[in-house]
């Protein structure tokens, strides 16, 4: 049960990626991007408390939000340069870190948006 509700909710977090190609005005920025992440998890680990109570809720949202940060640091790793992955100075690894402390950064620290 709980890898299909995971699953489908990877799907979801896949499509955040994946809408610029469809919609270049939606979550133009990482910023946005990320808000839109987390109140995507925050939804569905709502819904999985209230529907699923057989599934462990933390397991589940930790899996989540790592696929999430997974997306984000590729994404990251596609946007840099030819030119700096070619300078002597540069660690990937390196890269990866700062662009998951960003990502936990920003997910941490952004206020949610006030409801219509």
């Amino acid at each position: 049960m709980i890898n299909d509700i995971t699953n489908i909710s990877k799907t979801g977090i896949k499509s955040i990626f994946t809408v610029k190609k469809y919609n270049p005005e939606i979550l133009e920025k990482d910023l946005n991007r990320i808000s839109f992440i987390r109140n995507y998890l925050e939804e569905c680990l709502r819904f999985v408390k209230e529907n699923y109570k057989e599934v462990n809720a933390k397991v589940y949202f930790n899996d989540l939000k790592e696929y999430a940060i997974k997306l984000f640091i590729n994404q990251c790793k596609e946007a840099i340069s030819e030119e700096e992955k070619d300078s002597k100075d540069f660690n990937l690894e390196n890269h990866k870190k700062e662009d998951k402390k960003y990502f936990e950064y920003f997910y941490s620290n952004l206020e949610y948006p006030e409801e219509i």
